[in-house]
């Protein structure tokens, strides 16, 4: 159809043209010159006609600040609407908002309902988040057979989430018999997929492929099979300054999905600087993205839920994680994650809101490269990356005054690619103004 003929049928009331007309207003596709406001329009004519294609593209446009401020409200109402019309991938998108939302917002019951409801319409991301969460992480006891047989029907559809689920089920004989040769076929098959995470864990197996369909049956999920996965061990690697490691924090399916829900967001990073503004600078050379309302979904909120519960730290004293990607030679220079205390009275700059930054925690997310260390210069102490493992640092002492031993540096990729989970913990919750706080309980760096 020609454009002419496109914006006739537009004209016209056909809810078809208007969600064509109003994609291409927001892309520039088909020679139409782009015009975000006048495409938000004609979607917005086609989802009150009622066509759920355009409720889901408009709420995905509000929910991602697509050209447009968000509004997660407005989001919300379309993607309920389009969800309501039987549109899975809708359902997909909301279920995930709703399960990823860390404030007031967040209902985890009615998140489950939708996903399930995204499942049954076939969303296969879908059938994957809620494999992940009736399999423990929901706080009541895993149900392996509902879980595993969510994962194979994505899997089936070709999720590179579930492929690699089901991997990590073969490596550790959970819910499955033991099977390192499916495990290595199914990481592949994720792999190839594009998700890399999953091409580094293939090849951590270190043997061959099982050659023809490396899926399980329906039938072979049993609770006879009822190894754990691995579960975190904690070593304290120095007191001074105070760091933690958490060895497997994380799994390499959640791994894989923070990379996947962050790496298509990235931009180049920027710092704080001690007089509170915002700028890039060479000392640091990688990119990033946090994990704001609308990249969020059911697995980064337990991941989130997870980093806070071995902090020790209340879940709202966090900023929002930030995934970071190094590439060859980029880097962090030496730095302090505190802000210096004389420069700022409590409730200005950057301790407006949440006071100091007191801890922080960072998770590799992938180990297949050369470099990348986190070194406390002032300290002699290097920490050498490996996948899924945290490191918790306290930027203050026992005493609560700055510790400048917390000086460290991410050190320069010298091959492959680095991806990190930074979460920087404040002594308030995060929202809240710090200007009543008591500004001496801090003495000079």
């Amino acid at each position: 159809m020609s454009l002419e003929a496109l914006e006739q049928a537009a004209q016209s009331g056909q809810p078809d043209a208007q969600l064509q007309l109003g994609i291409a207003c927001m892309t520039g596709q088909g020679g139409v010159e782009p015009d975000p406001e006048q495409g938000r329009a004609w979607l917005d004519r086609a989802a009150q006609s009622g066509h759920p294609a355009a409720a889901r593209f408009l709420g995905l446009i509000f929910l991602r600040g697509m050209d447009v401020v968000p509004d997660m409200d407005r989001a919300v109402e379309l993607l309920q609407r389009a969800t309501d019309h039987g549109d899975a991938e809708a359902g997909w998108w909301l279920g995930s908002y709703l399960g990823g939302s860390r404030d007031e917002r967040q209902d985890v019951q009615r998140a489950r309902r939708t996903l399930e409801a995204a499942a049954r319409g076939g969303q296969p991301r879908a059938m994957t988040h809620l494999a992940w969460w009736l399999d423990g992480q929901s706080g009541e006891a895993p149900a392996p057979m509902q879980s595993g047989h969510l994962l194979l029907r994505a899997a089936k559809s070709g999720d590179p989430g579930a492929l690699l689920g089901l991997a990590e089920w073969y490596e550790h004989g959970h819910w499955l018999p033991r099977d390192l040769a499916r495990a290595r076929a199914l990481a592949d098959q994720a792999a190839a997929a594009g998700w890399e995470v999953a091409g580094e864990y293939a090849s951590d197996l270190c043997v061959a492929p099982a050659a023809g369909n490396a899926l399980p049956r329906a039938d072979t999920f049993s609770d006879r099979f009822a190894n754990p996965l691995p579960v975190p061990t904690l070593e304290v690697a120095s007191w001074a300054p105070r760091v933690i490691t958490l060895r497997r924090l994380l799994s390499v399916f959640e791994c894989a999905e923070v990379v996947n829900a962050a790496r298509e967001h990235l931009m180049p990073s920027f710092i704080v600087d001690q007089d509170g503004s915002l700028g890039t600078n060479d000392i640091r050379t990688s990119h990033e993205v946090r994990l704001r309302p609308g990249l969020r979904n059911l697995v980064i909120d337990g991941v989130e839920r997870r980093m806070a519960d071995w902090s020790h730290f209340p879940l709202t004293n966090g900023e929002l994680p930030l995934v970071l990607r190094y590439e060859h030679q980029q880097s962090f220079e030496q730095h302090f994650d505190y802000f210096i205390p004389e420069r700022f009275a409590m409730g200005e700059g950057p301790l407006e809101f949440g006071g100091q930054r007191i801890a922080t925690q960072l998770v590799y997310l992938n180990q297949g490269f050369s470099g990348g260390e986190t070194r406390f210069d002032n300290a002699g102490l290097v920490v050498r990356p490996e996948r899924g493992m945290c490191i918790l640092f306290h930027n203050v002492g026992p005493d609560h005054n700055v510790d400048p031993l917390t000086r460290h540096t991410g050190v320069a990729v010298q091959q492959g690619v680095k991806w990190l989970l930074s979460r920087w913990i404040r002594e308030l919750p995060f929202d809240q103004p710090a200007g009543d706080h008591p500004r001496d309980r801090y003495k000079k760096a």
